[in-house]
């Protein structure tokens, strides 16, 4: 006679209690911490989950007069005007080649509503909070003003990007010629 779904999570709920301290070690919950993964200037790039609003392929653009170069225009956002900014670009280099790969991440932070457009997006990920290197500089120095240390992974460092600190930069909020 077969046992019925009741028994059977019954039986479940027994052996894990009694699986002894692997079982449970499996069952602790590890901290972590999560984030947007992006590429920028040959540099893999994290930012806070809660920073990041929307993501976006880039969207059509109207091109504005008398802004720095790297402003790339405004864009109608469900009828909402977004400013879009080539990060690269401000930071003194060049968006990669690889157009297609290339997305804006859209902002808000007080009162600046903005996109930064960045090389690719990674997607999610997520790093243990062991894996913290607070003092970590990015290889590109252009970036250090805007990180806060990274976290080691098994693909190399990602250093933590930080908008509210690009945002308050007034060589960025200064984008009129």
């Amino acid at each position: 006679m077969s046992a019925s779904p009741f028994e059977l999570l019954l039986d479940i709920a027994t052996r894990a209690r009694s699986g002894g301290e692997e079982a449970q070690a499996r069952l602790r919950i590890q901290p972590h911490w999560s984030g947007v993964g992006f590429s920028l200037l040959d540099q893999r790039l994290v930012v806070p989950m809660g920073e990041v609003t929307e993501i976006l392929k880039l969207p059509e653009l109207t091109r504005l007069p008398r802004v720095q170069p790297w402003v790339r225009g405004v864009a109608n956002i469900r009828g909402r005007l977004l400013p879009i900014v080539c990060l690269a670009g401000f930071f003194g280099g060049r968006p990669s080649l690889n157009w297609r790969a290339h997305r804006a991440l859209v902002v808000e932070h007080g009162d600046i509503y903005c996109a930064l457009q960045v090389d690719e997006v990674h997607g999610l990920k997520h790093f243990g909070a062991e894996a913290l290197r607070e003092g970590a500089l990015p290889d590109n120095a252009a970036l250090a003003t805007v990180t806060r240390g990274a976290y080691a992974a098994g693909d190399g460092d990602w250093s933590i990007f930080q908008p509210g600190l690009l945002l308050n930069d007034s060589r960025f909020l200064d984008a009129a010629l």
